[in-house]
């Protein structure tokens, strides 16, 4: 018997200290007051109805790459993504297939780990190879990093994850891909951040 009373004391301390650490803001709606952080204006968060399917996929030496092009290889419209790293041949080669498919393509890179760092022509090697196949392919510099990995299909089917589009992402490090198939309503969520981003962004050229 001592020993159970021992521990509703115990559990009871535990639970005022859970309840003292609580912040004020919790269960409020968004967005909370911004005193705490200094911050002015927060984006809410969005909510999306769940549609469609989800396929998901993980690195290294699983199918994770693999996934990303039955993505690709998925257009018959449109193809929208934005891209931290963009050097792989597989991922180029299915952008290219999909370009010759009549596909209408629009990439946006970071300026940096594309053209800056890319002392070896790797990326810009592929950034021309899509714009002289007719792909619509530009450069932002706009943040610290371009950290985005994203990939719009006909405004039905989005990929995403944290899986740069190289093959030392997917053959060597640990990342996901995770594609939900046939949700407008959240393609259309990604596309709306895709066209900030594209408006923020400058045309690629050879040479840049």
């Amino acid at each position: 018997m001592k020993t159970d009373r021992s521990a509703a004391t115990l559990v009871g301390a535990l639970l005022a200290l859970a309840v003292a650490a609580t912040p004020a803001d919790a269960g409020r709606a968004w967005p909370w007051p911004a005193a705490r952080d200094g911050v002015s204006q927060i984006a809410a968060p969005i909510q999306v109805p769940a549609a469609g399917t989800l396929e998901v996929a993980f690195a290294p030496n699983e199918s994770a790459q693999v996934l990303e092009i039955k993505v690709i290889d998925s257009a018959r419209t449109s193809l929208d993504m934005l891209a931290y790293n963009l050097t792989s041949p597989r991922i180029a080669r299915a952008l290219l297939r999909a370009r010759h498919r009549g596909v209408a393509e629009r990439i946006v890179v970071d300026g940096k780990q594309n053209i800056d760092d890319d002392h070896h022509g790797k990326s810009k090697s592929v950034l021309a190879e899509l714009v002289a196949a007719g792909a619509d392919v530009r450069v932002i510099r706009a943040y610290l990093d371009h950290h985005d990995k994203s990939t719009i299909v006909d405004e039905q089917t989005t990929a995403t994850g944290s899986m740069n589009y190289s093959d030392s992402s997917a053959d060597q490090n640990s990342e996901n891909v995770l594609v939900s198939w046939n949700n407008p309503a959240l393609a259309a969520v990604y596309l709306k951040h895709f066209l900030r981003n594209y408006g923020q962004a400058q045309p690629y050229k050879q040479g840049h």
